[in-house]
């Protein structure tokens, strides 16, 4: 973990009630507990990645999967809206996936919450395809930061002819545009 935060740095959040940690605690592993702890629902690197309430993106994650998975849980957020989610497989395997609510799919990036946070977070590649790190940049200069729960919305969307480029962004309501984006195709 201390890899990840000298690489992304949090920005202030809201703290996070016990009550809400202690919700998860059976779930979720301590790592990112006491991330939440310590940083609460967080920002880094100017927006570029989240923390995020699962309560909050848990209705897109279960729109997106077709159904609820009790042990799937919202992580993070791309300044994008691409949502990275924690699954709980077995007793002891389990993964962390990325939805991408743009090009509509899902994969693996890691087989562990520590290899998420240790190493693809950390892979240039990954911080520039994915995340889209330089568009990041060029859309907080131009549109300002983040405010929580918001993002950078491709307009038009990318499936309707949008294009990954900072003239086709706008801010909006992060679990709002992920509704919206599932409804596209629908």
């Amino acid at each position: 973990m201390k890899e990840f935060l000298s690489a992304y740095h949090p920005e202030p959040a809201a703290a996070i009630e016990p009550a809400q940690l202690a919700q998860y605690q059976p779930t979720l592993p301590a790592d990112i507990l006491a991330l939440w702890q310590e940083y609460g629902f967080c920002q880094f690197n100017g927006g570029l990645l989240r923390l995020v309430d699962p309560a909050l993106y848990r209705p897109a994650l279960t729109q997106w999967l077709g159904g609820e998975r009790p042990h799937y849980v919202p992580l993070a957020l791309s300044a994008f809206g691409d949502l990275f989610y924690y699954r709980q497989l077995t007793e002891t395997g389990a993964d962390v996936c990325l939805l991408d609510p743009h090009y509509r799919r899902i994969a693996t990036c890691a087989w562990s919450l520590a290899d998420f946070f240790g190493e693809y977070l950390l892979d240039e590649e990954v911080r520039e395809d994915v995340l889209r790190e330089s568009l990041a940049q060029e859309a907080h200069v131009a549109l300002g930061p983040l405010a929580p729960n918001e993002i950078y919305c491709f307009t038009p969307a990318l499936a309707l002819g949008g294009a990954e480029e900072l003239p086709y962004l706008t801010k909006g309501d992060a679990p709002t545009h992920l509704h919206l984006l599932f409804g596209l195709t629908q």
